[in-house]
């Protein structure tokens, strides 16, 4: 079966490519043919909202940032652009829903998904393309681990998911608590599946990664926003471990004092890192998923009403403990690597048959 997958990949953030790229494969290994979404990347810098002296000198520091560090971060984005064209299959580039509207793809099934496709905090011209509001009504609509930033739609919003959905044979969602919001919005049933880094072994990571510029045992420290917490956790790892501390950044942004800290790590040696990390610690969905994926010991930091995804898949595997809140201890980095693998397995299998099951073409 020819299929399309519309997800959020056009990006230098490692979760969104990572997850992409893994959706495909998986659609690779199960005998279908599958192109991602390309469309048009609008690249807008965020300008402060306020002329504070805060605001000035943030601002201040990252234009200095970015004086010093540009060399690296060109070598990132040229990584990330070089993952996107010889590691996954696009389509064309698409400017406009109306673009995508007379010359859509030609497939047999749409997948939305994953990651925060149906967050409608921030909206852009392709928001309905998320929700697969293009095409033929003989195509085959289905979301796979769809995900929500917040479950506060407003009532308009919810009119057009409502009217969205209708359309899609199955959906699927990453959090159980988003799958229970968009029963409740759509009265569909939905589907808890995991998100598509868990689909492919570490042994099919490792086919793609790169060996990573450091040896020897590390605490991996990953994190797209800063958390108050990082800090103190890595620090107290260290001081029980004795293992030195390794940051990676895809921004200019050094969130916290390190051994060494890396900020033109390619998608490639990204994976090279946790297969050689000791312990994770990162306050990033798909940084504590790759960790648990490669079943190392994986504290995953989380904060106000955002960390509900890291608290969520943590909790699925048996490691809730590893949840760092505000107030929370830290564990000492001991799991049982094998109930993980288990239980990792049995996910990967009962996500693996949603996937089946939507993508058999008999299926009534």
């Amino acid at each position: 079966m020819k299929t399309l997958t519309v997800t959020l990949h056009h990006t230098t953030n490692y979760g969104a490519t990572l997850q992409a790229y893994a959706l495909q494969q998986t659609l690779f290994g199960l005998g279908h043919e599958n192109v991602i979404f390309e469309y048009k990347y609008q690249n807008k810098t965020a300008k402060s909202k306020t002329n504070s002296f805060k605001a000035i000198l943030r601002d201040g520091y990252f234009f200095i940032k970015k004086i010093f560090c540009g060399k690296k971060s060109k070598m990132l984005k040229k990584s990330f652009s070089d993952f996107h064209k010889n590691k996954m299959v696009l389509t064309r580039v698409y400017d406009s829903m109306e673009d995508l509207r007379n010359d859509p793809p030609v497939v047999d099934a749409y997948i939305t998904g994953s990651d925060q496709v149906w967050n409608l905090s921030k909206k852009n011209i392709f928001t309905p393309a998320r929700f697969l509001d293009f095409g033929g009504s003989d195509i085959i609509r289905l979301s796979y681990a769809a995900s929500i930033e917040t479950l506060k739609y407003s009532d308009e919003d919810k009119v057009m998911v409502r009217n969205n959905l209708k359309r899609f044979r199955g959906i699927s969602l990453r959090e159980q608590s988003a799958c229970d919001y968009i029963s409740e919005i759509t009265g569909r049933n939905t589907v808890h599946v995991v998100d598509p880094v868990f689909l492919l072994s570490p042994q099919k990571w490792l086919d793609m990664a790169v060996e990573p510029r450091i040896s020897g045992p590390y605490i991996l420290v990953y994190q797209v926003l800063r958390n108050d917490r990082m800090q103190e956790v890595a620090d107290y790892l260290k001081s029980i471990t004795g293992f030195p501390i390794v940051q990676i950044c895809n921004s200019q942004v050094k969130w916290i004092k390190a051994d060494k800290t890396f900020y033109d790590v390619s998608p490639e040696e990204f994976i090279g890192f946790y297969k050689h990390a000791s312990i994770v610690v990162s306050a990033s969905f798909h940084g504590t998923a790759l960790g648990l994926v490669f079943g190392k010991p994986t504290y995953g930091l989380v904060r106000n009403e955002f960390g509900s995804r890291i608290k969520e898949i943590l909790e699925m595997f048996g490691l809730v403990d590893f949840c760092i809140g505000q107030y929370s201890t830290i564990p000492d980095p001991n799991i049982d690597v094998d109930v993980l693998k288990e239980k990792i397995n049995l996910e990967r299998e009962r996500s693996l048959s949603f996937l089946n099951d939507m993508l058999f073409e008999n299926f009534k």
